[in-house]
């Protein structure tokens, strides 16, 4: 802690902070790293660690109970899936080009 604490104040430049889960460096709330005066934090490899969080159980209760439903809370819905690929854009542009 003694060391990130002096980054800011040693060094007069735009500070980032870089958090991996489980790391070396603490995870601390973007809020108190402003305060020790890093500008932007990154919480690197979050999404990625509870994705593969939210596939274990996914799989797990698939592998249990033998099938997986969308109201299970463990899985997006499929119109969620459809909007996150952007599935209505794709198929606008297969229909002008096609």
């Amino acid at each position: 802690m003694e060391a990130l604490r002096r980054i800011p104040l040693e060094i007069a430049c735009p500070q980032v902070v870089n958090v991996v889960i489980g790391g070396k460096t603490p995870t601390l709330t973007a809020a108190e790293f402003g305060a020790m005066g890093f500008g932007l934090v990154l919480y690197a490899n979050a999404a990625l660690q509870g994705a593969v969080q939210g596939m274990t159980q996914a799989l797990q209760a698939l592998q249990g109970d033998g099938k997986l439903e969308e109201s299970s809370g463990l899985v997006a819905t499929f119109a969620e899936r459809q909007a996150l690929v952007r599935k209505d854009e794709f198929d606008a542009l297969e229909r002008r080009y096609a």
